[in-house]
């Protein structure tokens, strides 16, 4: 049995979509197709059944993969022993959402890069729904995001969530008028607001914290772009709701200033995503463990 094959069998049963499982291992679809057949063969069972475009992996085939991993793992931690780790080849493929990319993670993916030069980094920048949407499809392989999940969406989708850490969101303005006082949120709703699109966590955790008057928010326009918003924040009066690290600068420099709420919860929770027992990318579980630290 060829450890290739069972990466192969492994990676089916994350993606359930030959495509993608050809796609991960630059091969094609007829490829995957013949190693899953000759496994059947060999185990003298169906491995997968068709449902739609999915293949749903049969109770055989659970059970071989959790023996499988088992081995796989064995494998390249017996490889990692014998070679130096700043050695070690391979890629990571993860997204996160715009305030996660732009304001906490180039800093962690610069520190795994320098001890792990041979590993390709593959990042990119979406909203939650999207990230989740990606990590579903078996397009990446880790998520982090700014919004909760509803653990039943969890479970049924076979993924394990975790948190990662707490982030400080305001409301800020360019005009310093509405920096001397506290509002109701009730006060504010005329205001012209300026809000990230729809689908973005920013814009979800606001909303949901101010719950009925979000009907009457004056939303004056949407940008998925939190760069964008701000220069717009700073150069028209509006408002905007932002995560406090990425507009510090501003603050500190009294070109924006914090619109005080009462009552409103403006604090919300960063979470990683991915494939539950999904623990054979010897290069994912380092950058785990530095993004971890």
């Amino acid at each position: 049995m060829k450890i290739k094959d069972m990466e192969i069998f492994l990676d089916l049963l994350n993606t359930q979509s030959p495509t993608h499982t050809a796609n991960n291992f630059s091969i094609t679809q007829p490829n995957v197709s013949i190693v899953i057949k000759n496994l059947e063969n060999k185990f003298d069972g169906i491995l997968f059944e068709r449902l739609g475009k999915k293949l749903l992996p049969t109770p055989k085939a659970l059970e071989l993969g959790k023996n499988w991993l088992k081995i796989i793992q064995a494998y390249y931690q017996s490889l990692e022993k014998l070679n130096d780790e700043s050695m070690l080849l391979g890629e990571i493929k993860i997204a996160s959402t715009q305030s996660i990319s732009e304001h906490f993670l180039a800093p962690i993916l610069f520190d795994f890069k320098a001890e792990f030069k041979n590993i390709e980094i593959r990042s990119q920048t979406q909203n939650s729904k999207e990230c989740l949407n990606l990590l579903k499809n078996g397009n990446i392989e880790f998520a982090i995001i700014e919004a909760e999940l509803d653990p039943a969406l969890v479970e049924y989708e076979n993924l394990e969530i975790n948190f990662w850490q707490d982030d400080e969101l305001i409301v800020a303005t360019s005009d310093k008028k509405l920096n001397e006082k506290e509002f109701y949120i009730d006060e504010l709703l005329e205001q012209k607001w300026i809000l990230r699109e729809v689908g973005s966590g920013l814009r979800d955790k606001f909303l949901n914290e101010i719950g009925a008057s979000s009907k009457k928010l004056n939303i004056f326009l949407e940008l998925d772009r939190i760069a964008a918003i701000k220069e717009l924040v700073l150069q028209k009066k509006a408002i905007s709701i932002f995560s406090k690290k990425s507009i510090e600068k501003e603050l500190k420099n009294s070109t924006l200033y914090e619109i005080k709420l009462k009552n409103i919860n403006l604090k919300r929770k960063f979470y990683t995503l991915k494939r539950k027992n999904y623990n054979f990318n010897r290069a994912l579980e380092k950058f785990e463990k530095i993004f971890k630290s």
